[in-house]
């Protein structure tokens, strides 16, 4: 008896290459974390066309909602990046004032 996975895999459509295709999800702003199925190849040579939505359409309100958290988490990854930044030169000009009290000291 096979399991229902397998059964899937067999009744699942091959793109226009011939291969199964392959889940993604979409990031645009119309469809944001929506999956759908399209050529394993996309972006290559020898890519076709195939593309099929796996999840259904969504409430306009879920895009706002989506959308609002990706650039609040957009944002709060750059200011984390601005903070790095910060931080490194702080250290680095603590070393320097370290370093600058140890050669007064030696020499």
């Amino acid at each position: 008896m096979e399991d229902s996975h397998s059964l899937q895999k067999l009744n699942r459509k091959l793109c226009y290459c011939g291969h199964i295709p392959v889940m993604k999800t979409s990031w645009t702003e119309s469809n944001p974390g929506r999956r759908f199925w399209g050529c394993r190849f996309y972006g290559k040579d020898d890519a076709c066309d195939f593309f099929d939505w796996a999840d259904p359409t969504v409430h306009d309100r879920y895009k706002l909602v989506i959308n609002g958290l990706l650039r609040k988490k957009n944002e709060g990854e750059k200011e984390k990046e601005k903070l790095s930044k910060t931080m490194r030169m702080y250290r680095l000009f603590f070393s320097l004032v370290v370093l600058y009290f140890v050669v007064r000291v030696v020499f």
